[in-house]
């Protein structure tokens, strides 16, 4: 068993190319065994945002703060989320998930298991579009 302190964790600048300037990255569970679970917390500005990737495993995010966009690839419209909102992503589910234009945004993500792959950035067009239709999260 392992025990994550917050008074332990440290936020440092999130991995560029992988994310825009203005993303922070507070990880609390590093996987025990290959391919395990691990655990995040992602701050953003407003505007910044992680690039297109796809996960081996599930992944689940839990908004904590503030206003954020996801985008799943071949659906230009975003989904809208805040606080109290979750978001369960399917392993080989391209997608990327950032701040609204003009709100901070604080989630965090558990990793199932397995790797994260990355696509390259979300194009200023992409956010933009997915931004300003951005249609509030539904229970699908």
């Amino acid at each position: 068993m392992r025990f994550a302190s917050e008074d332990d964790a440290k936020a440092v600048p999130a991995a560029a190319p992988r994310f825009t300037e203005g993303v922070h990255e507070t990880r609390f569970l590093e996987a025990i065994h290959e391919n395990g679970l691990r655990a995040q917390r992602f701050s953003y500005v407003p505007g910044s945002r992680s690039g297109w990737h796809v996960h081996d495993g599930e992944q689940a995010l839990y908004v904590l703060h503030g206003r954020g966009v996801i985008a799943r690839e071949g659906e230009p419209e975003g989904v809208a989320v805040g606080p109290g909102d979750w978001v369960h992503v399917e392993p080989g589910e391209k997608h990327w998930h950032g701040a609204a234009p003009d709100a901070t945004f604080v989630h965090l993500a558990v990793t199932a298991s397995g790797a994260t792959h990355w696509h390259g950035p979300v194009t200023e067009e992409e956010y933009e579009t997915a931004s300003a239709t951005a249609r509030r999260a539904t229970g699908e």
